[in-house]
């Protein structure tokens, strides 16, 4: 692969950004540096998914429209810092969703980092014509409506066992040809419809809180909850969540049930099994790792979880 120059690299990465191509972009820096960018068009939305790898200097990239378009943004690894008026970094694991009237920012790439974004630019104009006839309460109407801006990068929030289901279910679209751009559209959809209930409080699944609880308990849930998004492979008992954040078993597992409307081991299952399953499309890794990093001591538990979790095994996986 060709050496590419920091200036060859910006030219081309900020092309891709603001044209509504399809099209794979692969570019080498330095001794270790890789970019990778994979835009796909389609008739209302764009995908963008990036990967910057140990480039040896900072890079600035300029993206940006003049018409109305909505950003999902999704951080998958690193932390990327958008400077628009201020500095706005968005770190691993966490999304954001945005109306943006006009939009123009540049954001930077730290040297030696490693960075992975997923980004889905809606345009509101040609998804209402695509939903046609919809229901005027449709919060999916609705908000493709809006004139005033929507942002949430300052405030982006964590992602959730779902939402990288539908991310990884899109990445490894199983299907081509028109069955392949249906099965996309509708993971779109269903982002868009994930981070409006996030985003909007309209949480469909959210339970009502127990008259058992008072504001401080419903708090503490919502803060292990949040734990329990970013550090689920190092939690293996409701006994280690206990300790750590001072509650009895009973309030944690019956107040986290009625918040949430999961347990709480299963809220942590899910995040494993989709982590698992993100690892496990890599084929580079081992498969018996993984299991080990999940904590389970034979791998043939760890198959039955897996199936049970996806309805094929690891094993059926690496050979979609």
């Amino acid at each position: 692969m060709r050496m590419f120059k920091p200036e060859e690299i910006e030219y081309n990465v900020n092309h891709i950004y603001s044209n509504g191509e399809n099209r794979v972009l692969k570019l080498k820096h330095g001794k270790d540096g890789l970019i990778h960018v994979n835009a796909a068009a389609e008739k209302w939305y764009i995908v963008l998914n990036g990967r910057f790898c140990n480039i040896e200097h900072d890079m600035h990239f300029t993206a940006g429209r003049c018409t109305p378009f909505i950003m999902m943004y999704f951080q998958l690894k690193g932390t990327s810092t958008f400077i628009t008026n201020t500095n706005v970094s968005v770190t691993v694991k966490t999304h954001s969703l945005n109306y943006l009237p006009s939009f123009k920012f540049d954001t930077c790439i730290k040297k030696n980092t490693e960075e992975e974004f997923f980004c889905v630019k809606l345009f509101p104009e040609l998804l209402l014509q695509q939903m046609k006839e919809e229901d005027e309460e449709n919060p999916l109407a609705n908000f493709c409506k809006r004139r005033e801006p929507f942002i949430t990068l300052h405030t982006a929030q964590v992602i959730k066992p779902a939402i990288y289901q539908c991310i990884n279910d899109y990445l490894y679209c199983p299907y081509t040809g028109a069955l392949g751009t249906a099965y996309k559209d509708n993971i779109i959809l269903n982002l868009f419809i994930q981070q409006l209930a996030t985003f909007t409080s309209m949480e469909t699944g959210a339970c009502d809180a127990s008259p058992g609880l008072s504001r401080a308990d419903v708090d503490l849930l919502h803060d292990i909850k949040t734990y329990l998004d970013q550090h689920y492979l190092e939690v293996a008992s409701l006994q280690q969540l206990t300790r750590k954040f001072y509650i009895n078993s009973f309030k944690l597992k019956h107040g986290f049930k009625q918040l949430f409307c999961n347990s709480v081991m299963k809220y942590v299952d899910d995040h494993k099994m989709n982590y698992a399953r993100t690892m496990l499309q890599q084929p580079q890794v081992d498969v018996t790792a993984v299991a080990d990093e999940l904590g389970y001591q034979h791998y043939n538990n760890f198959s039955t979880a897996f199936k049970k979790r996806f309805g094929y095994s690891p094993a059926a996986l690496r050979c979609k």
